[in-house]
């Protein structure tokens, strides 16, 4: 909540309230989870060093702003929200010069670091951070989506194109309004899921070319498979409707209309099995991204990630059975 001055004394009681309950959110977490990690002493001599220091800076701080904060409840009643706009002015702007300055600190005095206090003090270092959290969190969140659709794509995409192999005929009726219901939410929800990940600052460009593949095939497979169920439906009505009453021309339209039923349906086969195996891959893909992005945030405090990644994504999503 980094708010100027002007915006703290002049805003809505509402944005203030919700200003008031992050800063006294914050307040909270360092004078519980941040005194206790801090209470352990390091057997590294800088670490140790650096650990009293941040010790000596939180007392200060626990002994001024965090006790002027406790001083008001946690919903400011009317009389007091001229008071806590002034207090917030100066409260918020040492909260965040202690958290930046002591994790500033601390991680220098990390010796698996080799970057020094002027770049975790650096608007860089924050956007760095967020960055990789917002990848991962996207990532996570993909998988759990994932998850659900595994459960069902047997069901609704393994058995379905077994189905219209056995029976070389074209899907109608309540079959096929299940089948394109599930091809539909591949079409308007998996494929935007992916394309917003895409767009994330902090995917790297191997990775970025494995979705990419994965965000274009799988629309486009599952649309034209719509696109052929709509085509043979036509040409099968059209077909009935110019059947005439002679039988041997009858005769002829109905071989015709299996041969039409034969061939779309192979079509349809091979379209939903290699459909079925992207989703299969994309469910074995996101997890070996996900161990590789940990990888990657477990290195980001030193130099030359990029060149001390250990092992390479591409290699091993690639070596995914297509």
């Amino acid at each position: 909540m980094l708010e100027s001055n002007y915006a703290l004394l002049h805003c809505s009681p509402a944005r203030l309230h919700l200003i008031w309950r992050q800063v006294r959110r914050v307040s909270q977490l360092i004078s519980t989870r941040l005194v206790s990690l801090l209470e352990y002493p390091s057997i590294i001599p800088p670490l140790e060093e650096a650990r009293q220091s941040v010790v000596g800076s939180l007392d200060m701080i626990e002994g001024t702003v965090l006790e002027e904060l406790e001083q008001f409840p946690r919903d400011l009643p009317a009389e007091s929200i001229l008071e806590a706009r002034k207090l917030l002015c100066v409260s918020i702007g040492k909260l965040h010069a202690f958290l930046q300055d002591t994790f500033s600190e601390l991680l220098a005095a990390d010796p698996r670091s080799d970057r020094d206090a002027d770049y975790f003090l650096s608007r860089r270092f924050p956007r760095d951070i967020e960055e990789a959290e917002w990848l991962f969190a996207s990532v996570k969140g993909l998988q759990k989506y994932l998850r659900g659709l595994e459960s069902s794509r047997y069901s609704r995409l393994t058995s379905v194109a077994e189905r219209i192999r056995r029976e070389l005929h074209l899907p109608f009726g309540e079959f096929w309004v299940e089948l394109k219901e599930y091809l539909v939410f591949l079409i308007n929800d998996l494929s935007p899921r992916l394309n917003e990940i895409l767009a994330l600052r902090g995917i790297r460009f191997d990775e970025m070319e494995i979705l990419d593949d994965y965000a274009m095939e799988i629309p486009s497979k599952a649309k034209m498979v719509i696109e052929i169920v709509d085509l043979g439906r036509r040409t099968v009505d059209q077909m009935k409707r110019d059947a005439g009453d002679d039988r041997s021309l009858r005769e002829q339209n109905l071989h015709d209309l299996i041969t039409v039923h034969a061939v779309l349906s192979r079509r349809l086969v091979s379209l939903l099995n290699d459909l079925d195996r992207r989703l299969s891959d994309l469910w074995v893909f996101v997890p070996i991204w996900l161990e590789n992005i940990e990888r990657r945030r477990a290195l980001m405090l030193r130099r030359g990630v990029d060149e001390q990644t250990p092992f390479s994504i591409s290699a091993r999503a690639r070596s995914l059975p297509h």
